[in-house]
């Protein structure tokens, strides 16, 4: 009944007016970093999301990505688009060797958007692809993030030290994947409940690769469905 309910709720906000996104830069240790930032309406404090795009970026799918943090910002939380590419990295980079860094810089943007006044202290991130791979490793590593959205992503393998906790994580998968294998998924819950994370997973039959930023499509929206009221769940108390 609530994944009923959450999904007419997410129908409601994609047909109200999108939410416009603004470029700023937020500050990390290695150097600025742009995002695209949905701010939610009102004037109450409430959590923050980061999504971290995958290999290709976010600009080829633009539109869909625009649409989709839209979304979680008309639902109560800020979004935010990380460009987590440094110009170097966007001339070619060895995922393994950059993946540290990257992580760092996602924490401590994290760290930043909870001190921000309109903060109420909790902030989760939503990796697609290798930014879910990223954001399995950010979240493993800052305890200040309280959940995590894995779209197609493995257990933080570049990390060059074991996970020891996870905060709660939904893994979403198609079992078509041909990019990222189901069974790296599977993985991922696994690994986290060992630890003792709280994981949900919905793997979503015939869909490939990429199918998440598609919030248009029926498993795409439910995606972002249970996406919604899985941070509402993570993020919404207000931290002491």
């Amino acid at each position: 009944m609530r994944a009923a309910t959450s999904a007419v709720l997410i129908g409601s906000a994609a047909n109200a007016a999108e939410i416009s996104g603004k470029d700023i830069q937020l500050p990390a240790t290695e150097r600025p970093v742009r995002v695209t930032y949905f701010q939610a309406p009102g004037d109450a404090k409430r959590p923050a999301a980061l999504l971290l795009h995958g290999a290709g970026g976010f600009e080829r799918r633009i539109k869909d990505y625009t649409s989709y943090a839209s979304s979680l910002a008309t639902a109560g939380m800020d979004a935010y688009l990380v460009y987590y590419y440094s110009p170097s990295d966007e001339a070619g980079y060895d995922f393994r060797a950059r993946y540290p860094a990257w992580a760092k810089l996602i924490d401590d943007i994290a760290d930043h958007v909870v001190q921000l006044p309109q903060s109420n202290g909790k902030v989760g991130l939503v990796g697609f692809s290798n930014g879910g791979i990223l954001a399995t490793g950010a979240a493993a590593l800052d305890p200040k993030i309280n959940a995590a959205v894995i779209y197609y992503g493995t257990p933080p393998w570049p990390l060059r030290e074991p996970v020891r906790r996870y905060p709660p994580l939904l893994i979403l998968h198609g079992d078509a994947d041909a990019v990222i294998s189901v069974s790296a998924g599977r993985e991922l819950a696994k690994s986290a409940q060992a630890v003792g994370a709280a994981v949900d997973m919905k793997i979503y039959p015939g869909e490939a690769h990429g199918f998440g930023s598609n919030i248009t499509a029926a498993n795409g929206a439910d995606a972002l469905a249970r996406t919604t009221t899985f941070l509402q769940r993570y993020l919404t108390a207000v931290s002491p």
